[in-house]
């Protein structure tokens, strides 16, 4: 779904994970890693750092997804 502010987007995004859900994100290269909770700064084994990242499409809304950095 897209939304009309990043922060929209952001919120929405973390609704969506349950609270026990663990989500993949982009830049995962950690070996055997189950993933993201959607809310710490790290993945669960600790490897990488996540966050929330957001674009905006052509017709200016926005979604998120969650990255490494």
């Amino acid at each position: 779904m897209t939304y009309d502010t990043p922060e929209e987007a952001i919120a929405a995004a973390r609704d969506e994970v349950g609270v026990d859900d663990l989500i993949d994100f982009d830049g995962k290269n950690c070996d055997d890693c189950p993933g993201w909770n959607g809310e710490s700064h790290r993945c669960v084994c600790g490897n990488r750092r996540v966050y929330w990242e957001t674009n905006q499409n052509s017709d200016g809304k926005f979604y998120a997804y969650a990255a490494a950095y």
